[in-house]
């Protein structure tokens, strides 16, 4: 491939990926994504996993990483690591950890990925 023609293709995938995370800032797409996922993971697990490790049982309110993503959107969207918490417990583990929102992995995103 000459230069001049994967700079060109570099470019336009440049400019599209800027329209998309764009687009999603100014509709709030990521944050509305991030809250269902929160609604439909707290709908799955609905005790405080921090609790439960305790020896306690609460409700869980909120969901918190276990590993902070920073910006890393895999980790972010991994539910692996993803906690159900209490509100106390989401306080004392999450609270001073900065959130950036990460935009959502399309189902038509090409990953390579492994059985467990």
């Amino acid at each position: 491939m000459d230069r001049d023609k994967h700079w060109k293709e570099h470019e336009a995938s440049v400019a599209k990926a800027e329209r998309v995370r764009g687009l999603a800032s100014t509709k709030g797409f990521k944050d509305k994504a991030w809250k269902a996922a929160v609604v439909e993971y707290v709908s799955q697990n609905s005790f405080c996993e921090d609790c439960k490790r305790r020896g306690y049982v609460s409700v869980a309110e909120m969901v918190g990483h276990k590993i902070n993503p920073n910006t890393d959107r895999v980790l972010f969207w991994d539910k692996n690591n993803w906690q159900s918490l209490c509100k106390p417990c989401h306080t004392r583990l999450i609270a001073d950890m900065q959130l950036v929102v990460q935009e959502p992995i399309y189902t038509t995103t090409d990953l390579y990925l492994i059985e467990d």
